[in-house]
């Protein structure tokens, strides 16, 4: 499966991402000057440290009376001028942009590049004045290095220089290329900001607010010519091939150390990392492939008859746009969604951000943090389905990272026991509220939402290790929404609460602050389900557990509103934007699972729910959407959704709430570029090809009418199932092989359940 273009890319939107987990790197592929964006993923500013500012505990405790007296905006105005003062998070930052120039004449024909997912590698061809060039270029995880090799049937001249990010200076040594720079000790940007004079970034000559260091290697092999150097960089004269190895590390020594005072040298650990650089390139990148498809190759997904694969990948989403027969494309964008999370989230790096790896901006969007009341959790949602458990390590990692800054945020902001987790995080760990207004920052429940896809990891694998791992983890988070819970007429409830960045009208104004709302409860009451069986696996025996137990028979249920769609909010109040891009009020129904044909009337409210809410949207919204309409089994409604979510959208246009969809390489578009909607929509196509949480496992409950036949092999259900699907037309035939001797119920699409025995390893057919 590749992605093919006739034309080299002009902006990053059109250039293709190689990674391996830790480093990344935007291609763009042109002949005449290539341009390389350059990443690694504990680049932020900042150091350890969450100064807490902002709304405090007396705050709260106003808004909650004027909650509970029904002044709503009272309520939200105390917060919002609280929150004045409040800091943000840091930003995730750019390592610089390496850019290649050929000297001389340069007359480019027969020009392709593609990305090919099989491989995780991007290749060029050109003619140059009749002489071919190809370019390639991987990065490997084994070896820790992005590797950049030109080979041409003439000898070539090339420059090649760094800038951008927050690089300081280069120099040779005789061998390698050595670049360096330094990360802001803070950045003082507000959301939405464009970068002015500089100022923005604070660089401090006290060393306790200095941003870490980092440095950037980049070997040259060549084939004949010589290599000189340049004030600016490197200048490789007359060569037929020239390998360039590229490593980068920084000062980050873990997320409570000080990147300056008390970080690492990046020039040891490159050192180290150098040991590997001398191998053959070919044998590099055939390690390089092995590894990455152990991942890759354990789903494999079939549809359409691959007309169109070959195709330049602008005029097949120009053909898509006309036509909207492309179930091949729809195979694409599925498989590039699993290609970018295994390219940039792997076993010990850092967790997925809102641009996954990829930054070119020195002020990107939304700080490229994690946004964790839906962003981050979606950008997980495929490694359960899609057999990548391993993937999800780093954001693993990061629940148990951010334990102690939240027991300590519980502390301060609610005199609670337990973790809370607001809804922007970045490499520090900061839990408290970020800055602006309550719409996003007042909502505590970031952490317990992650539980939720923590127990699923649970859930899929069945690995009772790993669910000893995030045990305390869900305890901490069950501990605080335990304690937060109090009495109302309808039960119990968090007091005051929003349901994140949406609002309603109250005396003409729009407003966050509610009594109650669903999205807060409905994470409660699944988080207290995960934590009840999760003490049972496991056999715990906690006073927490009687509690939790009690309090989840009393919670205030899910409600319908007189035209029967879910209430957002503890009572029917006039909406501000019926069409809001966030879908909270419906986390019962998905990612939660205590919404199901079981529950016909609240079902009903979510089908209803969704109408109304529409079928635009920002990318991630329209991701999430495709699999609520997949879980709603309406495979024609996912169907558009999916179409929808292919639209091409303009690099240049403007940030906005509508309008989602992809940019020329696929990257989502919300707009701008967040990587959620990529991998949410890979979550969605698996949702409609297989279902596991209702208690069966329903094959194809979702299927496209344009999926007229197909195949997949290898995704996962719950209860560590592995399952192979193939269809044509009504004509449906599946695998199960279980890892564990047990019984199932099955069902294929609308048909009765029938129950099944699976023996551990055996591969049983299903007809």
């Amino acid at each position: 499966m590749k992605m093919i273009f006739e034309t080299p890319a002009t902006v990053w939107q059109e250039a293709f991402p190689l990674g391996n987990g830790r480093i990344g790197a935007l291609m763009f592929g042109d002949g005449e000057a290539e341009t390389l964006c350059l990443n690694e993923d504990t680049l932020w500013s900042g150091y350890p440290g969450d100064p807490r500012t902002g709304m405090g505990y007396e705050d709260i405790k106003k808004a909650e009376v004027y909650a509970k007296e029904g002044k709503y905006l009272q309520a939200a105005q105390v917060l919002n001028q609280a929150q004045e003062t409040a800091e943000d998070v840091e930003m995730y930052e750019p390592f610089g942009t390496v850019r290649i120039r050929f000297e001389g004449e340069r007359e480019i024909a027969d020009y392709q590049r593609e990305l090919d997912l099989e491989t995780a590698t991007a290749r060029v061809t050109y003619r140059n004045c009749g002489k071919s060039y190809e370019h390639r270029c991987f990065c490997s995880a084994p070896a820790q290095m992005l590797v950049y090799r030109i080979r041409a049937e003439e000898a070539f001249t090339i420059t090649v220089t760094a800038e951008g990010g927050f690089l300081t200076g280069n120099s040779w040594d005789g061998k390698i290329w050595k670049m360096q720079g330094q990360m802001p000790g803070k950045s003082k940007i507000p959301v939405g900001a464009k970068e002015g004079d500089g100022s923005e970034f604070v660089f401090s000559e006290n060393p306790q607010e200095k941003g870490m260091l980092y440095e950037g290697w980049c070997m040259f092999e060549t084939k004949e010519g010589e290599i000189l150097p340049t004030e600016m960089g490197v200048r490789c004269v007359n060569v037929h091939e020239i390998t360039m190895r590229i490593l980068i590390r920084s000062g980050f020594a873990g997320v409570s150390r000080h990147p300056y005072t008390d970080g690492k040298d990046p020039a040891k650990l490159l050192l180290q990392d150098q040991e590997r650089a001398g191998m053959p390139v070919e044998e590099l990148w055939k390690e390089h492939i092995r590894e990455y498809q152990q991942y890759f190759q354990r789903v494999k997904l079939t549809l359409g008859d691959g007309s169109r694969d070959g195709m330049d990948l602008s005029k097949r989403l120009e053909q898509y746009k006309k036509d909207g027969e492309d179930p091949g494309l729809e195979q694409l964008l599925f498989d590039y969604g699993r290609y970018l999370l295994i390219s940039c989230s792997r076993p010990g790096t850092q967790a997925a951000n809102l641009q996954g790896i990829w930054n070119c901006d020195r002020i990107p969007a939304w700080k490229s943090d994690y946004t964790v009341n839906i962003n981050t959790e979606m950008n997980y949602w495929m490694t359960g389905p899609c057999n990548l458990h391993e993937l999800a390590e780093p954001l693993v990692r990061m629940n148990r990272e951010l334990l102690e800054s939240a027991r300590e945020t519980a502390q301060k902001y609610f005199h609670c026991e337990g973790a809370a987790c607001f809804h922007n995080v970045d490499l520090w760990r900061k839990t408290s509220p970020a800055a602006g207004l309550a719409n996003w920052a007042f909502w505590p429940f970031g952490g317990a939402w992650m539980c939720r896809n923590l127990y699923e990891e649970y859930l899929f694998t069945q690995d009772r290790e790993y669910l000893q791992e995030i045990f305390p983890v869900l305890e901490e988070h069950a501990r605080f929404c335990s304690n937060m819970l109090q009495k109302t007429d309808k039960g119990l409830a968090v007091v005051p609460a929003t349901s994140p960045e949406n609002c309603f009208l109250d005396q003409g104004e729009a407003v966050p602050v509610a009594l109650y709302t669903e999205n807060t409860l409905a994470i409660i009451r699944n988080l207290f389900r995960d934590y009840l069986e999760a003490c049972e696996v496991l056999k715990k025996e906690r006073t927490l557990l009687k509690t939790i137990r009690e309090q989840l028979s009393v919670i205030v249920p899910t409600q319908l509103g007189s035209d029967g769609r879910i209430l957002e909010w503890n009572e029917e109040l006039p909406e501000a934007e019926v069409e809001h891009r966030h879908l909270s009020h419906l986390y019962e129904f998905h990612p939660g699972r205590g919404i199901t044909r079981k529950t016909p009337e609240l079902l009903e409210g979510v089908q209803k729910s969704l109408l109304v809410r529409g079928d635009e949207g920002t990318g991630w919204s329209l991701a999430w959407k495709i699999l609520m309409w997949a879980r709603m089994e309406d495979g024609a409604h996912a169907a558009k959704q999916v179409a929808q979510m292919l639209q091409v959208r303009d690099p240049f246009a403007e940030m906005s709430v509508q309008g989602g969809g992809v940019y020329p390489n696929l990257f989502c578009a919300h707009p701008p570029f967040q990587i959620d909607g990529n991998l949410g929509f890979t979550a969605g196509i698996a949702e409609m090809l297989l279902q596991s949480h209702g208690g069966e496992l329903v094959i194809l409950p979702a299927v496209s009418p344009k999926w007229k036949c197909g195949s997949v092999q290898g995704l996962i259900a719950r209860g560590a199932i592995t399952v192979d699907i193939a269809w044509e037309g009504e004509c449906v035939n599946c695998w199960l092989t279980s890892k564990t001797d047990q019984e199932v119920r099955v069902r294929v699409k609308m048909q009765e359940s029938r129950t099944v025995f699976l023996k551990a390893g055996n591969r049983v057919k299903f007809e």
